[in-house]
């Protein structure tokens, strides 16, 4: 896979909200990741596999664009410590939940322009009333630059909120939590949704529509995941968290054992995600429903779809992508040169002589933009409509006033290309 996108992830909403102050934040495409800090569970914690959704630090995560987090929380009972509360999944553990929240501070503090999207919930391994208020303050004070209860009385309206007046507030994180950990009781005082949001900043987790779909099939799950943006896109005061999980299943029956004996299935939620991650999977249908109104796309083992990640960001450009010129040549030695044709080459100003088999393709590439600024070509050979294999993709463009661009992509049958702006 090649990608010719010139920007990194870990700031590109401080750098999309500084040329797209209007764009709003509801309607922004966000990388998002599941189990975030699963990643902290031993190797050799047994079943650790099973538990394992994402292969690379909660701060990588970030650096690599996700925007959305979600993180499970426990602890012990007998402990009134938020040193001993702890991430799990399930019951497995990982990582203290208070480091994990400093990677959250670091990742922010070094790019305080960006806004993230952190869901806390509470799992299993219960915890002490203490150690809840705890957890809760530990948050509160972590994140001074949160979206607070009064925010949410005034000024942050998820439906018109703008990327300006999000610039403008300098708040760069909204905590949510779920219900068993925002309801308490402790010395005689009762702490409900309202009474954490008031508090500690902590809203309830209603502030986003989401569905679990509970399915170890990808085409179940591509086809769940339609269904449910087509009930809930037009809800704006919401955010909308579309999950692309795999959800390993356990073994119904005989023929089940055997598939999971000989390899023919798996309960590894990698090894499913590398199912999805293949580019006749996820990769087309998410660049065949790019015009669709995505908000979070959740995502396990981020590290494996790069790629992705960088469509998915790149679907927010507002800059327009003009596709000049494109062809492609054969890979073949024996194709001859056309005397006395040639064509000046934007970048060098050469004249570069064009091949007898070179096909025009400027049209089926024009028909492939996404949002009018992202071009995703996944097989060149079904995308391109062409008949060859191997060959080069000659492609001018350019992103509104910017320099034009003048490519020479060269493919094979496992190549992919990626063009965008963000």
């Amino acid at each position: 896979p090649r990608c010719h996108c010139p920007h990194e992830n870990n700031d590109w909403i401080t750098k999309l909200a500084a040329i797209s102050p209007d764009k709003k934040l509801r309607d922004l495409v966000m990388p998002g990741s599941h189990d975030s800090a699963s990643v902290t569970i031993s190797n050799w914690a047994p079943f650790s596999a099973v538990g394992l959704c994402q292969n690379v630090s909660v701060n990588e995560q970030l650096q690599r664009g996700a925007r959305y987090l979600d993180l499970r929380v426990g602890g012990n009972k007998k402990s009134t410590l938020v040193d001993d509360t702890f991430i799990c999944h399930g019951f497995l553990k990982g990582a203290s939940f208070p480091d994990i929240i400093e990677e959250v501070h670091e990742f922010l503090r070094y790019n305080p322009g960006e806004f993230v999207i952190l869901e806390v919930i509470y799992q299993k391994h219960e915890m002490s009333p203490e150690q809840q208020l705890r957890a809760l303050q530990l948050l509160s004070s972590t994140f001074d630059q949160k979206v607070t209860h009064d925010d949410l009385n005034s000024w942050f309206k998820l439906s018109d909120l703008t990327l300006g007046q999000l610039k403008k507030s300098e708040k760069n994180i909204i905590v949510l939590v779920n219900d068993r950990m925002g309801q308490f009781s402790l010395n005689g005082t009762q702490y409900d949704s309202d009474a954490v949001a008031g508090e500690f900043g902590c809203h309830h987790h209603n502030f986003m529509k989401n569905k679990w779909h509970n399915t170890a099939n990808a085409h179940t799950l591509l086809e769940s995941n339609e269904s449910f943006l087509k009930r809930t896109c037009n809800n704006y005061d919401k955010f909308l968290n579309s999950q692309f999980v795999m959800t390993p299943q356990p073994p119904g029956g005989v023929c089940d054992v055997l598939a999971l004996l000989v390899g023919a299935k798996s309960l590894r939620p990698v090894s499913l995600a590398r199912e999805l991650y293949g580019k006749d999977v996820l990769e087309a249908f998410v660049r065949d429903h790019a015009e669709d109104r995505w908000n979070i796309v959740l995502l396990d083992f981020l590290d494996l779809c790069p790629q992705l990640i960088r469509f998915l960001i790149g679907l927010n450009s507002p800059k327009h992508l003009k596709i000049e010129q494109a062809s492609v040549t054969p890979k073949d030695e024996e194709s001859t040169l056309i005397p006395g044709k040639q064509e000046r080459s934007q970048s060098s100003g050469l004249l570069v002589p064009i091949s007898d088999r070179t096909i025009d393709v400027t049209k089926t590439i024009q028909k492939l933009k996404r949002r009018d600024c992202c071009l995703y070509l996944l097989d060149f050979k079904r995308d391109l409509e062409i008949s060859m294999d191997e060959g080069t993709l000659r492609l001018k463009a350019q992103f509104d006033d910017e320099e034009p661009l003048d490519l020479q992509i060269q493919f094979d049958c496992d190549t992919e290309y990626l063009l965008c702006d963000s």
